[in-house]
C-alpha cells in the first residue's frame, strides 16, 4: 500500500500542473466582436495594412492570438495571415500610430463561423514564444491576410480584458521592408477591432504560485507527523 504523505505530495505536484495550465491560459487582452468591418488588411506591398492599440492587463510572454473577420474563400492563400505587434510612438491621439515591428509571425489558419452570422473566428499559437509584453504599456496589433481578409469591428463596448485609447488605423505607404508596416498611418474614426491576446504569466507569478504549494506541502507533512 503507498504511503498517505507521497499520495499527498503527488496530489499536490497535479494541483501545481492544473494550476500553471489554467495560469498558462491567461488572458492579457480581449475585445470581443460586434458586426463585420469590411475594411480589408492584406499583407505585402500592395496593403492595406490595417492596426489597433491594446494596453495589456497583465504582463507575460504572447501565447495565442485569436482575432474575428473574414478571407476570401480562395484555397491556400486564404488561410495565410501575417501578424505583427509594434511599439507605441507616444504623443496625442492625432500623432499617435505604430512604429516598427517587436515581433512579427506568418500562420497559418483558417477561420470558423459557428452561429453562421459572417463573422470568421480565427486563432494562431505564437511559437517561437519570441514576445513579453508589459501591463498598463500601450502597444499596437495588426493581422492581415495573403489575399484581403478583413477585420471584425469591436462591440462597441470597453475592453473585456486590458484597455485601449486609440482607434484603429490604416497603414498603405511602402516602408524599408518592402511592406505597408511602416506607414505613413491614417485613423479610422471611432473604430476597434475585436482580438484577443493569451500569455503565460511572469516568471515572478510562477515562482510564488510553486512556493505557495511548497508550503502547503510541509505544511500536510507536520500535521501527519
Amino acid at each position: 500500500m503507498k504511503h498517505p504523505l507521497k499520495l499527498t505530495i503527488a496530489g499536490i505536484l497535479l494541483g501545481g500542473v492544473a494550476l500553471f495550465q489554467n495560469a498558462s491560459a491567461s488572458v492579457m487582452y480581449e475585445s470581443l466582436p460586434g458586426s463585420n468591418s469590411n475594411h480589408i488588411s492584406r499583407h505585402g506591398v500592395a496593403g492595406p495594412v490595417l492596426a489597433d492599440d491594446f494596453t495589456p492587463s497583465r504582463s507575460g510572454s504572447v501565447t495565442q492570438i485569436d482575432w474575428w473577420g473574414s478571407a476570401p474563400i480562395l484555397t491556400g492563400a486564404a488561410d495565410s495571415w501575417e501578424i505583427t505587434f509594434h511599439p507605441d510612438a507616444g504623443g496625442a491621439p492625432s500623432t499617435t500610430f505604430p512604429t516598427g515591428k517587436l515581433s512579427q509571425h506568418f500562420v497559418n489558419a483558417g477561420g470558423t463561423d459557428p452561429d453562421a452570422d459572417g463573422i470568421y473566428f480565427y486563432t494562431a499559437i505564437w511559437n517561437p514564444m519570441d514576445l513579453f509584453l508589459s501591463a498598463g504599456t500601450d502597444y499596437w496589433f495588426s493581422v492581415a491576410n495573403a489575399s484581403g481578409g478583413t477585420w471584425t469591428w469591436s462591440n462597441g463596448l470597453a475592453p473585456t480584458v486590458g484597455s485601449e485609447q486609440y482607434d484603429a488605423m490604416v497603414s498603405t505607404g511602402v516602408g524599408p521592408d518592402g511592406g505597408p508596416h511602416f506607414g505613413p498611418w491614417v485613423g479610422i474614426a471611432d473604430t476597434d477591432f475585436a482580438f484577443r491576446i493569451h500569455t503565460v504569466p511572469e516568471p515572478a507569478t510562477l515562482v510564488l504560485m510553486m512556493l505557495g504549494l511548497a508550503g502547503l506541502g510541509f505544511s500536510i507533512r507536520g500535521k501527519r507527523n
